[in-house]
């Protein structure tokens, strides 16, 4: 049984039930001083054997990300109470994946990395929320339309070609969830039964 073939359809599921968590996931990276560090974002595609995901080289998961390719990512579907714990190996997406994204991605989306790679890097202190707010207003003027905006070198992204899953379903009549452990292993996947 392929565990990724379950979770996309898991994942049409939430997103048929409107879950407010079906977009997202939560990024485990390690720091070069081994500080563990966690964060939402955007889960983009899911493909046969890959999860990938959007981040900026600005960004301090980028920098955990080049010193480490050690992570995780969780995806928590409330409404559905099921969860997945996914690693394995990562990769850049290469610059043609990430420009064809840029065409799709939304006005302000497009606005915010213009942001960190001509004003301020992303997660970095700024003085005040008007100094943000007048930054972004400024390259909206310069870019007054999306198709203007050009692709900035600082728009990054990953692969995570999955080696381990782990999947959590919620049992609330006898608290005895099901817990069931992925390995890749010789090209197949070897399914697991875990306490809870």
């Amino acid at each position: 049984m392929n565990p990724i073939a379950v979770f996309k359809q898991t994942w049409l599921e939430a997103k048929e039930l409107k879950d407010a968590s079906a977009s997202y996931c939560t990024l485990a990276t390690i720091s070069s001083s081994h500080q563990a560090s966690v964060r939402t974002l955007v889960l983009r595609e899911v493909n046969d054997d890959s999860f990938s995901l959007f981040v900026n080289e600005t960004s301090p998961k980028w920098q955990d990300l080049t010193n480490s390719k050690k992570i995780e990512i969780l995806v928590f579907w409330p409404s559905l109470m099921q969860q997945y714990r996914i690693r394995g190996n990562v990769s850049e997406l290469s610059r043609s994946v990430m420009e064809a994204h840029w065409r799709k991605k939304p006005y302000g989306a497009k606005i915010i990395d213009h942001f960190y790679a001509q004003k301020q890097p992303q997660s970095s202190v700024i003085g005040s929320r008007e100094l943000l707010l007048q930054g972004i207003d400024e390259l909206k003027q310069k870019y007054p339309s999306g198709e203007e905006i050009p692709y900035p070198n600082n728009a990054r992204g990953i692969s995570l070609q999955a080696t381990y899953i782990e999947h959590w379903k919620n049992s609330p009549a006898d608290r005895i969830h099901k817990r069931h452990e992925y390995r890749l292993t010789e090209g197949n996947w070897k399914e697991f039964i875990l306490v809870p």
